[in-house]
């Protein structure tokens, strides 16, 4: 009897190592728990270290996605109530908030643009009317791409785009090989043969392939004229010198080209994340933030609303898109082709116009269901924007009550769309001749099959295990403890804060969702703005914009991932384009929020909402009304001619707690030293003052 060989299983010969990093994942999911239990053991009882435990936990999992991002929101309803950090009924009612609507009505007028094809009719109007260079190609696809992120899922939006990219690219590519066999061929002695136009040699090449009793069109003698100028163009193809310079030719337009492919598809993603910034419903962290505000700041308005985003997104948003257009064409294209010295030939232009429109006449006729769509989203941005236009009263403010919201404008254009026809009425007055179909009402727009299957369930719960969160540090103490332990930041100037914390969430977002890290960063930026005395819509604001700046790596961003699965592009690429890209945007952001969104949030002020109803010693004076005198403007203190301190003195030596030691100079909450004595102030040389420095007299 032949006895069988045992065969070794496909893992006995891995290495233990190997074996271990096959289950990172499984480990993560269990020994995160296990691990952290020394933050309950060592505080028992404490709300806040049971909340601490529950969001280093998510941290984790979310940063690693050991486990799907909507589950670990849930997680929250889980241990929260175990814990006794909030009772299950103060942790569910922040799965469906304002915000959660606002992005849920949002989503559905999305959904059904997406339906009847109303973006892509958009997007292949606006692309025909662009130029024909492939600088301005790229600058049409940028401009269309970030348009509709605005009002549009990120996401969607880039997967929509980058087939249309792709089918440019083969036309431009499949013209580009025919110009390269046709073009100037060399001959005789390396002398340049004049151009031929392509067109017309393809055509004679055809021609000629017919036979002898087919060729009816012309005379004689044009047949033989073009018999003469085909011989003339094949001779010249078979001579020596050609293959030698058509090759050194194809090389270099070859690596031009896949340039240009790189600028293409990567504009399409970065255009994506930077249009997301452009609205209040954009992009999640968008909604993060005003969620969170509103778990945080309950029952105060913090002036956050679709008006309000507009005012600092959008033109921060141009000059992001500008700037980043310029820098993939300076990367991929080169200075000449950036800055119009070099270009294209006309067939190649003509090519790409011609896909574009084959691809817009496939839509046919706009439909009666795109016309009800688009009248229902100029309807829904109008009545956004007009609510609350901040610089005249809008119609929010004839109401009698302030109950109506963002989220209440989305919903009811939502529900509209699930009432109005997909087509013309077709019965009683309203019945046509030539219709074809039986009377009786046609399919609404938007039908809760559709949008079920589409609507992105899981973020929705992401927001509300976010609002959780949110709600949860507050309620257990734990920002309290947070703040405390930031209290070392109120020595930094507010515009390094808010610097040194972008960066930290650009780099955060590069590895980790866009969503997850504004959500981690908001009740920390809160609980910093109560211990500094900045005004948290400062350090917010720039924080969450900050989070879409995810241009690095396929894995930062869902549409850098698509882009990448297309091909043609390297991480070394996405890295070397990435960088620049968040250097500038971050510029951008930096530069926008210190100037018109100072001005427009008044973010020169601690307002009364921050503290939460807590007591503070925080002022709600304006930083420019607190020594307006001699030009000193400062928060307590003085910033002219060096002068600059909290409640003090640093510049010249001069450093104390609310005074100045340096140099002899001591005193309780002001100066005795050198006769320099007064209540809270300085009264020799005329300073007097009740409690700072405000009042001049001498």
């Amino acid at each position: 009897m032949s006895s069988e060989i045992e065969k070794p299983s496909p893992g006995a010969s891995m290495p233990w190592f190997r074996q271990i990093w096959a289950i990172k994942d499984t480990l993560i999911l269990v020994f995160t728990p296990l691990v952290l239990l020394p933050i309950l053991i060592c505080f028992p009882g404490s709300p806040s270290a049971a909340c601490a435990y529950t969001i280093i936990i998510m941290a984790i999992y979310w940063m690693t996605e050991v486990l799907n991002m909507a589950v670990t929101a849930l997680i929250p309803v889980v241990l929260f109530p175990w814990l006794g950090v909030m009772s299950s009924k103060q942790v569910c009612t922040n799965y469906l908030k304002d915000a959660n609507m606002l992005f849920f009505g949002g989503l559905l007028v999305a959904i059904a643009v997406e339906k009847w094809n109303l973006h892509k009719r958009v997007a292949l109007r606006v692309l025909m009317l662009v130029g024909s260079k492939p600088l301005w190609i790229v600058f049409g696809f940028m401009a269309v791409t970030a348009f509709l992120s605005m009002w549009l899922n990120n996401t969607a939006t880039t997967a929509m785009m980058m087939p249309i990219a792709q089918a440019v690219l083969k036309e431009l590519d499949e013209n580009r090989k025919k110009q390269l066999d046709l073009q100037q061929v060399v001959i005789d002695n390396g002398k340049t043969a004049p151009s031929v136009n392509v067109s017309e040699v393809v055509e004679l090449k055809e021609f000629r392939k017919l036979e002898d009793g087919e060729r009816v069109n012309g005379t004689n003698g044009t047949v033989q004229k073009e018999d003469e100028q085909l011989e003339k163009i094949e001779a010249a193809e078979t001579d020596p010198l050609h293959g030698a310079i058509s090759s050194a030719d194809r090389v270099a337009s070859d690596r031009q080209f896949m340039s240009f492919r790189k600028a293409l598809k990567l504009c399409i993603p970065y255009a994506s994340s930077i249009g997301g910034t452009g609205t209040l419903i954009g992009s999640g962290p968008n909604i993060v933030l005003k969620g969170q505000l509103e778990a945080m700041y309950k029952g105060v308005e913090t002036g956050i609303n679709f008006t309000s985003w507009l005012v600092i997104g959008f033109p921060a948003m141009v000059i992001d898109l500008i700037g980043a257009w310029i820098i993939l064409l300076l990367i991929f294209l080169g200075p000449k082709e950036t800055f119009g010295c070099g270009g294209k030939g006309k067939k190649q232009d003509d090519s790409a116009n011609q896909v574009i429109r084959a691809e817009y006449a496939k839509l046919g006729r706009i439909t009666f269901a795109e016309v009800v769509v688009l009248v229902n989203f100029i309807i829904l941005a109008f009545l956004w924007l007009s609510r609350e236009p901040e610089f005249i009263p809008g119609w929010g403010d004839v109401l009698p009550h302030n109950f109506v919201t963002d989220a209440s404008v989305a919903i009811t254009i939502s529900v509209l769309l699930f009432i109005f026809p997909s087509e013309f009425p077709n019965y009683l007055c309203f019945r046509r001749k030539a219709a074809s179909r039986p009377p009786g009402p046609a399919p609404a727009i938007l039908d809760w099959p559709t949008a079920n299957k589409q609507m992105p369930w899981s973020v929705i719960i992401l927001l509300g295990g976010g609002f959780a969160l949110a709600d949860a540090c507050k309620e257990s103490g734990l920002s309290a403890v947070i703040g405390e332990a930031l209290s070392s930041f109120r020595y930094l100037p507010p515009w390094a804060i808010v610097t040194i914390m972008c960066l930290i969430a650009t780099v955060i977002t590069s590895f980790t969702s866009n969503m997850a890290t504004t959500t981690i960063f908001i009740p920390i930026l809160a609980e910093m703005a109560a211990t500094t005395c900045i005004n948290p819509i400062y350090l917010m604001l720039p924080v969450t914009l900050a989070a879409s700046w995810a241009f690095i790596l396929p894995v930062s961003t869902p549409p850098n991932a698509i882009a990448h699965s297309y091909g043609d592009l390297a991480i070394s690429d996405m890295m070397k384009a990435g960088l620049a890209m968040c250097a500038l945007c971050n510029a951008v952001l930096l530069f926008s929020i210190n100037t018109w969104g100072y001005s427009f949030f008044d973010l020169g002020t601690f307002p009364a909402w921050a503290t939460g109803g807590k007591p503070s010693n925080c002022t709600t004076l304006p930083l420019n009304e607190t020594m307006s005198a001699l030009g000193y403007t400062a928060d307590l203190g003085l910033s002219t001619l060096g002068y600059t301190a909290d409640l003090g003195l640093s510049t010249l030596g001069y450093t104390a707690d609310l005074g100045l030691s340096t140099l002899g100079y001591t005193a309780d909450l002001g100066l005795s030293t050198l006769g320099y004595t007064a209540d809270s102030g300085l009264s020799t040389l005329g300073f007097t003052t009740g409690s700072g420095f405000l009042n001049v007299t001498a």
